[in-house]
C-alpha cells in the first residue's frame, strides 16, 4: 500500500517554504518516501501528540488505516492510559531530550488484541532546534524480550516493601495476564474437590475471589496431574475439547501450573481466555513455573508475616494477648464506644500472694498457675472479650457492650470458679488460689490513661480490703 505526505498531493515539498510547525520541512522527502519500505512500524505525531502519518507496516500491525487515525491521539495505539499519560511526562512533551530511546510498552490493536511491542522514539527537531514532533518505531517485542520484561516487572513488584500481599498477588495475576495477552487470572486454593478462588484478576467482573468449583470441572486437574506447567492454546481443537469447563465457559486458551508452599500443594496459579492464543512455547512454561514459585513463596512470606504478628502480640506462656496487643484493642474499642455510645467495661485482675507461690513451690509451679488461671479466665468470658496478661501476675479483661453490673457478674463469676479449681503445683500437689479484681466503665470524658489508672485505683482497694474481692471505680 502506498502512502503519501498527509500534508501534501504527494509531490516533496521544501524544507525552506514550509510552514511554521509543519513536520514535512523535516526533510525535502515526504514522509512515506522515508518510512514505507521498512519493516517496523512507524508512528510520527505532531507536538500534541496527534497521528500525522503511519506506514503500511504500522497500518498491518495496529489493523487501523492512516485516514482513520490522522489527527487522533496516540492514546489509541495505548492498552493502558497510564502508560499514555507517562509516556507524555517522560518522553513525549517539549522539554525531555531530543535524543532517540528505547522502551517497551503493551499496545492494542483495532480488534482488541493486545502485544507488548519494542519501541524505539524521540523528537524531531526543526531547523531551529525546537521539538515539533514525534516518532516512534515499534515491533512486536520477541518471547526473549517480553520474557526478560516480565521478569523486570515481576522483580520491582516483589520488592516493593510498600505493597502488601494482597496488592502484590494483584500485580503479579495482572502482570501474568499481560505477558500471555489471556483476559482472566486466578489464584486458586484446593483443598480435596474443592477448587477456591483466592484472588483473581478478571476485567469483565465476573469472577470474584471466594467462589468455589468442583476441582473436576476446571483446566487445573490436567495442571495437578503433569504436576508441572501445562498449556492449551486453541481448546476446542485439541484433546480437552469435551472437558466441562470448555462445554461450560467455552475458555479456549488456558496455561497454568501448581502452586507449592513448604513442599505441600496450596493450589494453582492459572490465565485463561475465551479466545484462541498462539501456541505456547517451551519458554512460555518455565516462565509460567516462574510466576507460580514466586506466588508460592510470597504465600509462604505472608503467612510467616502473620505468625510473627500473632506471636508479637501474644504472651509466650499464657498464650493470652500481651500488653501491647491489649492496648492496641483497647484504644480502639474506646473510639468504638464513644462514637456508637456502646458502653465498655474493663477488670484488672492480680492474683493473690503469687511471691509466696513462687517462693514455695518454685517458678515452674508459679508458671503452672498462672496457665491454669488463663485458660480458666477463657472459660468464664465471651468470645468478644479479650483477656490480656500485663506482666507477672497481673491481668486485665476487656468487656465490650458491657456496663459496671455485667463487669460484676463476669468478676464474681470468675472468683466462684476460682474457688472451685485448685490450681496444680506439682505431680501430687494442688492449692487454692485467690484473685483480687478492680473494675471500671467508659467515661464520656475518659482517655486510656484515665480509664486505666481509675481501674488500678480499684484493684488497689481491693488488695487493701483484704484481697478475694472485686472492687468498682468511682466514677
Amino acid at each position: 500500500m502506498s502512502h503519501t505526505d498527509p500534508y501534501s498531493d504527494g509531490q516533496a515539498h521544501n524544507a525552506g517554504t514550509a510552514a511554521p510547525g509543519d513536520l514535512t520541512a523535516l526533510s525535502p522527502f515526504s514522509l512515506a518516501n522515508l518510512f514505507d519500505t521498512l519493516p517496523e512500524a512507524v508512528v510520527v505525531a505532531d507536538r500534541e501528540r496527534r497521528v500525522v502519518y503511519i506506514n503500511a507496516a504500522a497500518e498491518t500491525l495496529f489493523g487501523y488505516r492512516l485516514a482513520d487515525l490522522r489527527g487522533r491521539k496516540t492514546e489509541i495505539f495505548y492498552a493502558n492510559q497510564a502508560d499514555f499519560l507517562n509516556m507524555g511526562k517522560q518522553r513525549y512533551n517539549t522539554t525531555a531530550s531530543r535524543g532517540f530511546s528505547a522502551y517497551r510498552v503493551l499496545y492494542q490493536c483495532s480488534d482488541g488484541s493486545q502485544f507488548l511491542g519494542q519501541t524505539s522514539a524521540g523528537g524531531l527537531s526543526g531547523a531551529q532546534g525546537e521539538i515539533q514532533g514525534y516518532l516512534a518505531l515499534i515491533r512486536p517485542a520477541r518471547s526473549l524480550e517480553q520474557s526478560v520484561d516480565t521478569l523486570q516487572r515481576l522483580h520491582a513488584i516483589t520488592a516493593d516493601m510498600k505493597r502488601d500481599h494482597r496488592a502484590r498477588m494483584a500485580d503479579i495475576l495482572a502482570l501474568g495476564a499481560r505477558h500471555f495477552g489471556l483476559d482472566l487470572a486466578i489464584l486458586s486454593s484446593i483443598q480435596g474437590e474443592v477448587y477456591r478462588v483466592e484472588h483473581c484478576h478478571d476485567p469483565a467482573g465476573g469472577l470474584s475471589p471466594g467462589t468455589t468449583f468442583d476441582l473436576g470441572g476446571t483446566y487445573c486437574v490436567h495442571v495437578l496431574s503433569a504436576d508441572g506447567p501445562v498449556g492449551f492454546h486453541h481448546a476446542g481443537e485439541s484433546e480437552i475439547r469435551t472437558h466441562p469447563c470448555y462445554r461450560d465457559f467455552g475458555l479456549e486458551a488456558y496455561i497454568g501450573s501448581p502452586i507449592q508452599v513448604n513442599g505441600a500443594l496450596y493450589g494453582t496459579l492459572n490465565f485463561s481466555s475465551v479466545r484462541a492464543c498462539e501456541p505456547f512455547s517451551r519458554d512460555d512454561l518455565v516462565l509460567m513455573q516462574l510466576l507460580a514459585d514466586t506466588v508460592g513463596y510470597e504465600i509462604h512470606q505472608s503467612a510467616m508475616q502473620k505468625q510473627l504478628g500473632v506471636l508479637a502480640r501474644t504472651d509466650e506462656l499464657t498464650g493470652l494477648a500481651n500488653r501491647r496487643a491489649v492496648m492496641e484493642s483497647l484504644r480502639w474499642q474506646m473510639s468504638h464506644s464513644l462514637r456508637s455510645g456502646l458502653p465498655l467495661t474493663i477488670m484488672s485482675l492480680d492474683l493473690d500472694h503469687f511471691k509466696a507461690i513462687n517462693d514455695t513451690w518454685g517458678h515452674a509451679a508459679g508458671d503452672q498457675v498462672l496457665r491454669g488461671f488463663s485458660e480458666l479466665l477463657g472459660g468464664v468470658t465471651r468470645e468478644v472479650d479479650l483477656c490480656g496478661r500485663l506482666g507477672g501476675e497481673e491481668f486485665i479483661v476487656v468487656l465490650p457492650d458491657t456496663d459496671a453490673s455485667g463487669g460484676c457478674v463476669v468478676g464474681d463469676r470468675l472468683r466462684r470458679r476460682l474457688a472451685g479449681t485448685p490450681m496444680p503445683v506439682s505431680e501430687r500437689e494442688s492449692i487454692q488460689v485467690t484473685v483480687s479484681a478492680g473494675l471500671t466503665s467508659l467515661q464520656p470524658e475518659d482517655d486510656l490513661e484515665s480509664m486505666l489508672q481509675r481501674v488500678d485505683l480499684a484493684l488497689y482497694q481491693a488488695k487493701q480490703g483484704g484481697r478475694d474481692r472485686l472492687c468498682v471505680a468511682q466514677e
